[in-house]
């Protein structure tokens, strides 16, 4: 929104292509003459079938909520094909609704939650609801939740969506040791986090928050409605739980936003359609191409990976005798496999934590009770999988000098949000714990190679240039397309010294 002076809303298809993100589709739509029911996700759908048509045929799919409909034009003849919602969105909108941060829409649909909660609709391992249909029902509390309660159920939310058959059950510091690694089924992770909620919205007397995450989050395929807990969960089809999405939020989509309004349009207010699409493609494209030819060249690194390593280092410094004794005995993390049942493992997007890491410590030598951990593994596209290993690499990709621990400490506990106040926006993103490459605000990094080009061409433009007239002419002569140089450059330059025209205004 707000990308031009039309009015027009534009749309893009990301691709993540050796963990680079590639744009491949732009739609510019609007639709405020239009008098139709559903009219944005009839053209959305279009859109979509067009690609599919082309030959995209993707596996994993992340949408906010606004585009879960329109998305099924994937589906179709595509046996893998997964649909996930973003989850700083879902937690989002979870917490607007529950704090009453925004007006609820439509009405609190007590009659779909009696029809979805029948023996006959329900599969069997979730038959129990039918038996706690007159609470679900009831009215209970009118009131909107606390900001402690709220901050609660945000909490679990979260937890519960992450959650996956292929991950290890969380084992608490409270808890008692496990012999080994537990694993939960797709139904079992459904019926459980169901029952968690129920029980939490039953303590403080709110069925009609129940019936919100039932309708919205929890509910299975009813009818001709397809399921709610497969879009929102990282679980996905139940058919499916051989893979875990490598992504798990849409904020690549919003960075991608971010660096066109701040990065190439900055110099426009609202432009018109040919300007945006100009820019859009001689510069925002361009340089995501360029990107990518860079990683498959060997000469950069992308910001996915620049993430791992600098957890990596944080997780390296964090290795100390209690570290690895709490690996062994309480959480069994599984080196082979890359699976931890620690809290901070699931929730780190790139599923490390130091119990992982200190499998490539060692002791100190001096006796310190320190640890020295070796580097993180050089990049390959492979390094992240959709199976298990989550994480695939040889020891000889270790290369490097070795971390000494520094023994800062990292908490093992997950917290539940504080909950005196509303989040604001930066605090919402920085819960999510989303790494600088996810992170809509983060600054995009300088193309070192280019940067030192320019470095160069400053000092040979600089004062030395100024009465030299053959240095003048030899670096003039490098600049093959000098009319298009001007073209792109003198505008910006005159506003930047103040000497751009000005134009006589007309009375």
């Amino acid at each position: 929104f707000g990308t031009n002076k039309h009015g027009y809303e534009l749309y893009c298809v990301l691709t993540e292509y050796d963990l680079v993100s590639l744009p491949l589709s732009y739609l510019l739509l609007d639709t405020r003459g239009v008098q139709e029911e559903g009219k944005r996700g009839a053209r959305l759908t279009a859109w979509f079938t067009a690609l599919r048509d082309a030959g995209l045929c993707p596996n994993v799919v992340h949408t906010d909520k606004d585009f879960a409909a329109a998305s099924i034009a994937f589906k179709r003849d595509n046996l893998a094909y997964n649909h996930h919602l973003c989850l700083w969105h879902s937690l989002r909108a979870i917490d607007q609704h529950i704090r009453g941060k925004v007006r609820a829409t439509g009405f609190d649909s007590i009659d779909n939650s009696r029809s979805s909660i029948r023996l006959t609709a329900l599969p069997q391992y979730l038959h129990f609801l039918s038996d706690e249909s007159d609470w679900i029902l009831s009215k209970g509390q009118t009131r909107l939740c606390t900001a402690e309660q709220a901050g609660i159920l945000r909490a679990m939310i979260k937890r519960h969506l992450l959650r996956h058959p292929l991950l290890p059950k969380v084992v608490n510091d409270d808890a008692d040791a496990p012999q080994a690694l537990m694993y939960e089924t797709y139904e079992e992770i459904h019926v459980s986090s169901i029952r968690e909620m129920l029980d939490f919205c039953r303590s403080i007397n709110q069925p009609k928050i129940f019936r919100y995450f039932w309708s919205n989050w929890y509910r299975p395929v009813f009818r001709n409605v397809g399921s709610r807990w497969e879009i929102a969960s990282l679980c996905g089809r139940a058919d499916s739980s051989g893979t875990i999405p490598i992504s798990r939020t849409t904020m690549r989509l919003e960075s991608h936003w971010r660096i066109l309004k701040k990065d190439y349009a900055s110099r426009f207010v609202k432009p018109r359609l040919d300007v945006l699409s100009y820019i859009i493609f001689t510069g925002l494209v361009r340089s995501r191409i360029h990107l990518h030819l860079q990683v498959e060249a060997g000469r950069e690194k992308p910001s996915v990976y620049k993430d791992f390593v600098r957890v990596w280092r944080m997780c390296a410094e964090a290795v100390d005798h209690h570290t690895i004794l709490k690996r062994d005995e309480l959480y069994h993390a599984d080196k082979d496999q890359w699976l931890c049942s620690c809290p901070s493992f699931i929730l780190n997007s790139r599923y490390l934590c130091k119990h992982l890491v200190s499998f490539y410590s060692s002791p100190h030598p001096d006796g310190n009770g320190k640890f020295l951990v070796q580097p993180p593994p050089s990049f390959t596209p492979e390094l992240f999988q959709e199976r298990l290993p989550l994480i695939r690499f040889r020891d000889s990709d270790l290369i490097g000098p070795a971390t000494v621990s520094s023994g800062i400490h990292l908490s093992d506990r997950v917290d539940d949000d504080d909950g005196t106040r509303s989040l604001t926006y930066a605090e919402e993103l920085a819960s999510l714990e989303l790494l600088p490459s996810e992170h809509p605000e983060a600054a995009e990094e300088n193309d070192e190679e280019s940067m030192e080009l320019l470095r160069i061409l400053h000092w040979a433009t600089g004062e030395q240039c100024e009465s030299n007239p053959r240095m003048q002419r030899d670096i003039c002569r490098f600049i093959s397309n000098q009319v298009t140089f001007i073209a792109r450059f003198k505008r910006p330059y005159e506003e930047a010294m103040g000497t751009a025209r000005q134009h006589p205004s007309i009375l």
